[in-house]
């Protein structure tokens, strides 16, 4: 097998565009069938001859030629396999309050493309009420791998309880105006907890007596501005390394 450390190469000025297929990635000729087959060949119009790179979501990418493009099914040749080395932002789990309707997948959009490792949809008193189904969501994350060029998906769920996060034992950040200024300090697995908007109630805060809080803005932000600005500040941090 042919495997590489260095980066992928692009085509031209253009990246390579990405299918996500199922692992364990290996060597020669491979057919891609379903919603991924039909994304080449109908949003990403692939042509025989054509390289494109693929990603199994679980830290492997690869550089294949097209070599026969059907109605149902792609036929690609995998000439190149790599590992994608981990992030700082994989270390880091946003459990946060559902937003109404189609916000909650721009949530996830988001953080997905800023490299979040995981996502837990928080169950709390003044909280919507956390989906039963969370497929929808985990396509959308799927197709911002594709789109951001990740290594790994975002994992997404299950739902958790203010009381259960409590008692996790991870270390917890909790969004409050209240608190301090946000000091991510350096990479370590965390937890951003974030409450709806009308807030965690007093019992809820007391749960999480023993977190860290820390405060973004002035303002009162919206669930999904809350949860992106703060993964943004967490990530761009730890991966430049600012104090």
């Amino acid at each position: 097998m042919l495997v590489t450390t260095e980066p992928m190469a692009t085509t031209g000025r253009v990246s390579l565009r990405t299918l996500l297929v199922s692992p364990p990635l290996r060597l020669g000729t491979l057919v891609i069938e379903g919603d991924e087959a039909h994304h080449g060949r109908v949003v990403l119009r692939l042509r025989t001859g054509e390289t494109v790179r693929l990603a199994d979501g679980e830290g492997t990418a690869a550089k294949a030629v097209v070599t026969g493009v059907g109605r149902e099914a792609l036929e690609v040749e995998v000439e190149l396999i790599e590992p994608v080395p981990p992030t700082a932002a994989e270390l880091l789990t946003v459990a946060c309050a559902v937003p109404k309707g189609d916000r909650f997948a721009d949530l996830v959009r988001a953080l997905a493309e800023l490299g979040v490792g995981a996502l837990r949809p928080l169950a709390c008193e003044r909280g919507e009420r956390v989906p039963a189904n969370l497929d929808r969501q985990r396509r959308v994350a799927a197709e911002a791998l594709k789109q951001c060029r990740r290594g790994r998906r975002m994992e997404i769920g299950p739902a958790v309880e203010v009381t259960a996060l409590a008692a996790s034992g991870a270390r917890l950040i909790v969004l409050d105006p209240s608190g301090s200024a946000a000091a991510p300090g350096s990479p370590l697995a965390t937890t951003l907890v974030i409450g709806p908007e009308g807030g965690l109630t007093e019992a809820e805060l007391e749960l999480l007596a023993s977190a860290r809080r820390v405060r973004l803005a002035s303002t009162i932000l919206r669930i999904e501005t809350a949860a992106i600005a703060a993964s943004a500040v967490w990530i761009a941090t730890w991966e430049t390394g600012t104090p």
